[in-house]
Parts: structure tokens; sequence; C-alpha cells
């Protein structure tokens, strides 16, 4: 049965059937990206367990450091959270010191996050050793078209809400980086 494809990427059109996509390659997609989750969480375990944080605070810490001077609603948006959800990770990090909150100068009523030198240095090590990962995966595809194959195919599988969330959060980056 065909179902209308809600986004903007090049797909089979109706009645094509994606033969080579049977239901084993996909459940072994599904096996890979489990795989790929722990083994990017393992890399970073080590240093989470020295700065005595888990996994929920390295989320909190790399979009902190992705969208510098977000409010708190702002990042539970982000991360798809309720602001109940994030408490107890974002009071976690801010006694510790690698979230600080910041008034805002326009409005002395708004808070926003930011991290700290020190929860700079925690993000950049965790990232690096993550980065790693990623360079070693892409040094053996064998040309750049499957690098941006593999993109199109991860961004394809997010939700509309998701792709309005990173787009956002993307602009965001840029248009901090040109300040």
């Amino acid at each position: 049965m065909y179902r209308p494809f809600p986004h903007d990427l090049p797909i089979s059109k109706p009645g094509e059937e994606l033969l080579f996509l049977r239901e084993e390659k996909i459940r072994f997609m599904q096996d890979v990206l489990f795989f790929i989750d722990c083994e990017l969480h393992n890399a970073t375990k080590p240093i989470l367990q020295e700065y005595g944080i888990g996994h929920a605070h390295h989320r909190l810490m790399q979009f902190v450091c992705h969208c510098s001077g977000a409010s708190v609603s702002e990042i539970c948006k982000l991360l798809g959270i309720t602001k109940q959800s994030l408490n107890r990770v974002l009071r976690d990090v801010l006694e510790l010191g690698y979230i600080e909150y910041r008034t805002n100068a326009e409005d002395r009523r708004k808070k926003s996050l930011y991290l700290t030198p020190q929860g700079e240095k925690i993000e950049e090590k965790l990232f690096q050793l993550q980065r790693k990962q990623f360079l070693r995966a892409f040094r053996e595809a064998p040309n750049n078209t499957y690098i941006e194959g593999f993109q199109r195919i991860l961004y394809g599988m997010l939700s509309i809400e998701s792709k309005q969330l990173l787009e956002l959060h993307s602009s965001q980056k840029s248009d901090k980086g040109k300040a």
C-alpha cells in the first residue's frame, strides 16, 4: 500500500517497490544503529565517570554548547523532554559548576544557559572521543557520495518536528558564528 512521504527527499514513485530493502536488511540496520549508540556512549563513559556525570548530563552539555545562551524551555524543546525531566540533570551540572545561568541584559527576568570554562573543557573531551569514531568511519567510506548518502538517510529518518528543531538549532549556531 502506498503512503505519501511527508518529506522533500527523492523517493520512489508510487507503486515502485524498494525490493533491495527487505525486512532482514532493515532489521540489520536497526541493530547497527543500536550498536553505534552503545559504542558512542561507551567511548565517553570513562570521562563521564571521571567528572561524576552520566549520559543525560552529556546530552545537556552538548546542546548547551551548541545553543549557548538558550533558555531552559528551548533546551527542553530541543531534547524533547519536560522541564521536570531536565531539572535533576540541570541541577547536578549547575552544582558541579559545568553550566551556569546568566541573566539576559535586555530582560532581567530571562535566564540563559552557558557552559562554564570547565564545562567547555569536558564537553570538548567528550566530543573528541566521538569525533574519532566518526572520522574512522568516514575514512573507510570510498568517497564523499557514501557520506552524503549516509547523512541523507539519517536525516530522512527524522520526524518533521525534529527536522525543524535541527534546522533551527543549526541556524542559531551559524548566526552565533557570524556575530
